[in-house]
């Protein structure tokens, strides 16, 4: 293990490469389809981070030449931190500073840069720890109807206790037959139905579609309304009904009094966090601590990073879920989305995350 007051002697150089990820199968939602998406992997020394803004969701992303020059400038702004500091724990003091400037606007930048300082220092106490698992949900991209049907089962074959349906984009009876079909096959005590509108509903037919999905027992939808109708969520939230996720619509907040008094008016039982296109972990754990104090309960998802981020996600949220005693299923993937990912110690049996042999 690395000593942490170890000096910088010759001091690594913060390098940053683009690279575009190649989905296997186009990446359907009601939002768009993804044939690949690009990444811009950190680089210092044997340390690692990644930056994964998405297109339509990241507030740090305007074009790509905009993001260029703020990366840039903030790989620069590392480089000179570096070279006047004499060992690892004071980079890492000095660099979590240096990126509370860019906590709000550039979510995605902060996300790459605190998964390589916590390479350089505490992810180290995870090293050896092979017992370490998390329970996650198995994701079913929106599709044809008999793809998804045919994956869904699979990933109850394959063990999987939770699985998320992406719906809002196809025909709204085929869906609800699907949905049907797989909680006759497999009860509630077995199964549990998580679905992810992405924002698809129509605000006038919402409440009446979320009746139809409580009558089958489904667990939560995620993101039901657009952003624009977040004053709606009162009514379709009310007690009794399909208990509501939000995802999308913490996007275009902070963690700070306004949002929980938000939270608390709006009936919502669950936050999505995505630290990726949050702000970082420091950003999304203050979420966490807001989801706590109201009594909400809250997973943490992936938002399509490849395996350099996967990694310092999934320790992040063993960390939180042992420190809040969450036993919920979260929403990290083993980056098998790609055809050209990084190798990773990352592996899924029976819906369970576990570390293994780097593959």
């Amino acid at each position: 293990m690395e000593n942490p007051l170890s000096p910088l002697n010759p001091p690594a150089i913060l390098t940053v490469q683009s690279v575009e990820l190649r989905f296997k199968q186009p990446a359907r939602t009601s939002r768009n389809t993804m044939l690949t998406r690009k990444i811009w992997v950190l680089t210092y020394g044997h340390a690692q981070g990644e930056c994964a803004p998405l297109s339509g969701l990241s507030p740090d992303w305007v074009d790509e030449a905009h993001w260029n020059q703020i990366l840039h400038q903030a790989v620069l702004r590392f480089n000179e931190v570096a070279a006047d500091c004499g060992d690892t724990t004071s980079l890492v003091q000095a660099m979590e500073t240096e990126l509370d400037s860019y906590r709000r606007l550039h979510p995605s930048l902060v996300f790459g840069f605190e998964s390589l300082l916590k390479q350089l220092s505490n992810n180290a106490e995870h090293k050896g720890e092979t017992s370490a698992t998390l329970p996650v949900n198995g994701l079913v991209w929106m599709n044809e109807i008999e793809t998804m049907r045919t994956e869904a089962h699979q990933k109850v074959q394959a063990g999987y206790t939770c699985i998320k349906l992406k719906i809002g984009a196809l025909d709204w009876l085929a869906e609800l037959d699907l949905l049907q079909e797989l909680r006759e096959a497999y009860p509630s005590e077995r199964l549990q139905i998580r679905v992810d509108a992405n924002g698809a509903l129509d605000p006038d037919t919402a409440t009446m579609r979320m009746e139809a999905l409580q009558k089958m027992g489904v667990h939560s939808i995620e993101q039901p309304l657009a952003v624009r109708y977040d004053a709606l969520l009162p009514q379709i939230c009310q007690t009794g009904t399909l208990p509501v996720a939000l995802d999308e619509s913490l996007l275009v907040r902070y963690p700070d009094e306004s949002s929980r008094d938000w939270l608390a008016q709006s009936g919502v039982a669950f936050l999505v966090l995505k630290p990726g296109l949050l702000g970082g972990f420091r950003v999304a754990e203050s979420w966490i601590q807001t989801a706590e104090s109201l009594g909400l309960g809250w997973w943490i998802t992936s938002a399509l990073e490849s395996n350099i981020g996967l990694q310092a996600l999934a320790l992040w949220t063993l960390d939180q879920t042992r420190r809040f005693q969450n036993p919920l299923a979260q929403g990290l993937g083993t980056g098998s989305l790609f055809t050209n990912n990084f190798p990773s110690t990352l592996q899924v049996q029976s819906g369970i995350l576990s570390w293994g042999s780097p593959s």
